[in-house]
């Protein structure tokens, strides 16, 4: 993610240029703010405090600097290396959706990766909010039950689609919606778990 270098620009898929596309937010006056926004939603994490972007005028290492309040200030900070793979997800997807320079529209495959299941639903509701607030279009996929908790189905850009084949293998395709009037007390991930909303194997 940090090491390579995509012929996608300025993100590649699998995070290609996401140090170089920080440090062009981080040093350009017309999106001031953006990386500290970013550094503000990555406080999901309990452990998070901030992060640093070496400028690329007064740095030649591809090292962003982390701090983690459980470490003491004699043990320093923390660098994209030594962070977690979750982390890492948390800041492309935030770089992602935080700036006019990335596509308005995109897909993300299994946004749950590498992610316990409560950051999922927050995850999804700081997404929403990021996409209405940036123009962005995106279609998310997950396996992950708890993942569905972070949708607002009240909210008509916030759309959940169960995908599946049927018998001879065609695809379907049905979108589930918060019924007019009525609230509902069960959770988008028990919904989903019980087999209300569908998507789940039928041979065992």
């Amino acid at each position: 993610m940090f090491q390579r270098e995509g012929q996608i620009e300025p993100l590649g898929i699998n995070g290609e240029g996401l140090f170089k596309f920080l440090q062009v937010l981080d040093s350009d006056q017309q999106h001031a703010g953006v990386v500290k926004n970013i550094s503000m939603r990555l406080r999901l994490l309990d452990w998070y405090v901030d992060l640093q972007v070496p400028s690329a005028d007064t740095s030649h290492t591809n090292s962003i600097e982390i701090s983690d309040r459980y470490l003491s200030v004699e043990s320093g900070t923390l660098n994209q290396v030594s962070s977690n793979e979750g982390f890492l997800f948390l800041l492309f997807y935030f770089s992602l959706f935080s700036t006019q320079l990335t596509p308005a529209f995109f897909a993300i495959d299994n946004v749950d990766a590498s992610l316990n299941p409560k950051l999922c639903a927050h995850l999804v509701s700081e997404l929403a909010t990021l996409a209405r607030d940036n123009g962005k279009q995106a279609i998310l996929t997950t396996h992950n039950p708890a993942t569905l908790d972070g949708l607002d189905l009240n909210d008509d850009d916030q759309r959940l689609f169960v995908i599946s084949r049927n018998e001879e293998g065609e695809t379907r395709i049905k979108r589930i919606q918060q019924k007019e009037g009525r609230a509902s007390t069960m959770k988008l991930s028990a919904a989903f778990i019980d087999g209300y909303l569908g998507g789940l194997p039928k041979n065992f």
